[in-house]
């Protein structure tokens, strides 16, 4: 099990670009129960390809968050090639300084420590009923609501962790 460490949280990138496997998008996409109008926010969204599927699949405005230009770039021409232009967006942006508040799904897949770190600003900025979904890392003491462990198409084993923001007599 991996621990949290101060390090990860404070270098200039809290988390290298692994790319999640399809087959884990969708199964993420699936256990955040996207319904109309939701908005998706991706931590650390690499290629894009969490937003994209959000909105190829559902219709929904989807919002990815990215601090390596490079990639940035690139999933601003897969947007653009895919005319998700009106409901896709990619911001350069640190997710250290985001505001959540207009979110209702959050995906990440990111250090131990960022989960940690984001874990109260999470709390304090979505309205209650909005998801959060992290890719193999838990929040440590913060029960997820739903557990899903799989195997992606290269045999290596992957879990799905989602909680839901409770109203203010949950906190």
């Amino acid at each position: 099990m991996l621990h949290a460490d101060d390090d990860d949280w404070n270098s200039s990138h809290i988390a290298p670009f692994v790319p999640t496997p399809y087959e884990v998008v969708s199964r993420i996409l699936e256990l955040a129960e996207i319904k109309q109008g939701d908005v998706l926010y991706d931590l650390g969204s690499g290629d894009g390809r969490i937003v994209v599927a959000a909105a190829k699949r559902f219709g929904i405005r989807a919002v990815g968050f990215e601090i390596d230009p490079v990639l940035v770039k690139d999933s601003r021409q897969i947007i653009k090639r895919a005319g998700l232009e009106e409901l896709v967006e990619i911001r350069e942006q640190d997710i250290r300084a985001v505001d959540f508040s207009p979110a209702s799904v959050v995906t990440m897949y990111l250090y131990p420590a960022a989960n940690l770190r984001l874990r109260p600003v999470l709390m304090r900025d979505l309205r209650p009923g909005s998801r959060v979904i992290s890719h193999d890392f838990d929040m440590g003491s913060w029960r997820p609501d739903r557990v899903e462990r799989l195997q992606d198409s290269a045999g290596l084993p992957r879990t799905i962790y989602r909680w839901r923001i409770a109203g203010p007599e949950g906190r």
